[in-house]
């Protein structure tokens, strides 16, 4: 493929390209912009482009998603051309032109940038990765994540969806990409990266959630471990008397909730476990629970000691 003529850097712009050029990663906080640029030096191909010749415009890319570079101050487009091609585009004789894409010579937009010496726009890339996204591109989608977006593998589906979205409508709509929409789009890209972690590996207050099916390597998961190290059952501690059972059963569901949550580790009064348990006015409940229990617990020893003389008398 001929090159084409060097080309004129954009009136009050740099040569040198920027930070956010073809080799730095696109981070968060990036926006699309810089001065205007006359089309004259770099000619932004529409539906309609000829009358745009000339002017000023701060988009980088029309509705339809194609650049042209005007490298000779000429801008004309070889008859016939397909309207509705991808983002290709190959050198002519006048520059830059979209050309059909089972073309020979058409090249990628962003090779385009490269071989004229101008920095490729952050919303550029992310409309060439849109475009794989939306074709199913695996290799080129890795690559962008990886060496545009500098994030592991493991972000290529939360990318992929984010991508997708409508982050680009003001392209479509308006002609132009507003001002934060490569930030709108990685910042859904996060989002949807926390939504895809698995919930063992999220966190609440810097704490880690553990499910008792977390993999634990060799077929085994955290189940597997405690199952076979039971945790001893602390809800009656603190009750030396087997007639427990016969106490509860005759206190009401209230009184039930008190006397369990007294033989809590930590609960140290009866007052404090009626607060545990909920119940109102609890100073008063907890001393009323503790003597009907202290009182259940005096007639079953009254009753057994009764039954044991009974067999004593027997003997």
């Amino acid at each position: 493929m001929r090159p084409g003529p060097a080309a004129r850097p954009p009136p009050g712009t740099s040569s040198r390209p920027s930070p956010s050029g073809l080799g730095e990663p696109l981070h968060p906080g990036m926006t699309v912009g810089g001065p205007p640029i006359r089309l004259d030096d770099f000619a932004s191909m529409g539906l309609d482009p000829a009358p745009l010749n000339g002017r000023e415009i701060d988009g980088l890319v029309r509705a339809n998603g194609t650049v042209v570079l005007d490298l000779d101050g000429t801008f004309e487009l070889p008859e016939p051309f397909d309207r509705g091609t991808p983002r290709t585009m190959i050198t002519t004789a006048t520059g830059m032109a979209v050309l059909k894409p089972n073309h020979p010579d058409n090249q990628t937009i962003e090779s385009g940038f490269r071989a004229v010496g101008v920095p490729v726009p952050d919303a550029v890339r992310a409309m060439n990765a849109r475009e794989a996204a939306r074709t199913g591109d695996r290799a080129a989608l890795r690559a962008f994540v990886s060496e545009g977006l500098g994030r592991r593998s493991g972000w290529s589906e939360p990318v992929s969806t984010a991508l997708l979205g409508n982050w680009a409508d003001s392209l479509y709509n308006e002609g132009q990409f507003s001002p934060g929409a490569v930030d709108q789009f990685l910042a859904e890209a996060r989002v949807i990266n926390g939504q895809l972690k698995p919930i063992w590996l999220r966190q609440a207050n810097r704490e880690r959630v553990r499910l008792l099916d977390v993999p634990l390597g060799d077929g085994m998961t955290l189940y597997d471990v405690l199952s076979g190290q039971p945790a001893a059952d602390t809800s009656f501690e603190g009750f030396d008397d087997p007639r427990l059972i016969e106490i509860l059963e005759a206190l009401s569901e209230e009184d039930q909730a008190v006397t369990i949550a007294r033989s809590r580790p930590g609960v140290n009064s009866w007052p404090e476990a009626a607060r545990v348990a909920g119940v109102p006015q609890p100073e008063v409940v907890g001393e009323q629970v503790r003597r009907k229990v202290k009182r259940h617990a005096n007639q079953l020893t009254g009753h057994s000691r009764e039954t044991g003389a009974g067999m004593g008398n027997d003997r």
